[in-house]
């Protein structure tokens, strides 16, 4: 499914599941409308009788989409995990958009200098000449952007590259505050839905997105079990925002944790907003001033090699007048 098409399903399958419909005919009638592999799998699985976890986890859905599942359906609050996760693929279509509509400038910037140029060097050599050299910089820088769209693209869902991406300026901070709403949001929907604390923080870090974070679920699980407080392990956890413990400590001690889980949920939403902003000003800037130092010298080598021949004849010039 695409992003747009998985943000419909989940809108949908919310409105569906407030009204009382059961998953299998939701499915059913969503069949009609939406197309794809997955849904194919995950139709299938249901009918068979799995749950809905292992039918969202065989249709390969991401591991936050299926732990929230799971938890909806253990605590009975489906319709409201269905809204939650449109709501988040819903913020990352937006973030994809702000990112893409800027650099279709630049792009354009980029492609006139290689007319420009193509132009000079015809008014200097012979015309078909300067169209070949036209098409093969055309060709190269086309073939570039695929190769490099194509390389980010595949490190973006490649386990290896999930621990580096979170260190990149500017993007990795997006990363980061999107795991963290992840995080929040995933513990919240067990809890409320009387989830233990000590299993709900685990799935919470399943579902997160974070590097390592079956390590840390299982790790976490332990310590609640033992008696550590959550509030305690929070500060540990360099991942979260190291002010969150201090909100959970003021929930353990007035008994208010689920109203805590709630003020973060809100605080990641925003925090996850304002990193979406950020990239989606800075990043086509960087990618703007790059496109001009590339398309600078592209023109440059265009003409140099004509002002250097220019340059020797009117030398040659020169010595023959002396």
């Amino acid at each position: 499914m695409t992003l747009k098409q998985r943000i419909r399903f989940y809108q949908q399958l919310a409105v569906l599941a407030r009204a009382g419909v059961s998953f299998r005919v939701s499915l059913e009638r969503l069949r009609d409308r939406l197309t794809g592999r997955q849904l194919t799998i995950l139709s299938q699985k249901v009918n068979e009788g799995e749950r809905l976890y292992e039918a969202f986890e065989a249709a390969r859905f991401s591991p936050f989409e299926c732990h929230l599942v799971a938890a909806g359906e253990r605590g009975g609050k489906l319709d409201v995990v269905f809204e939650r996760i449109g709501e988040f693929w819903k913020r990352e279509l937006e973030m994809r958009q702000a990112l893409m509509r800027p650099l279709y400038y630049p792009v354009a910037v980029m492609n006139l200098a290689l007319v420009v140029g193509a132009i000079v060097e015809g008014t200097l050599v012979d015309f078909p000449t300067a169209l070949t050299h036209f098409v093969e910089r055309l060709a190269t820088l086309w073939v570039a952007g695929f190769v490099i769209f194509m390389l980010v693209k595949e490190s973006w869902t490649s386990e290896a590259m999930r621990g580096v991406w979170p260190w990149v300026p500017i993007i990795g901070g997006s990363i980061k505050a999107a795991n963290a709403y992840r995080w929040i949001t995933a513990l919240r929907i067990e809890f409320s839905a009387g989830i233990l604390i000590s299993r709900a923080v685990g799935d919470a870090w399943r579902a997160s997105g974070f590097l390592d974070s079956e390590r840390t679920a299982t790790e976490a699980e332990e310590a609640m079990r033992s008696g550590v407080v959550l509030s305690a392990l929070i500060g540990r956890w360099k991942q979260l925002p190291p002010e969150w413990a201090d909100f959970v400590e003021t929930g353990e001690v007035s008994g208010g944790l689920e109203a805590s889980f709630i003020n973060l949920e809100a605080e990641a939403a925003s925090a996850w907003t304002l990193a979406q902003q950020r990239v989606a000003d800075w990043l086509p800037k960087i990618v703007y001033c790059v496109f001009l130092l590339i398309a600078a010298g592209m023109i440059f080598t265009i003409i140099a090699p004509v002002l250097n021949s220019y340059s020797t004849v009117t030398n040659a010039i020169d010595n023959a007048l002396k």
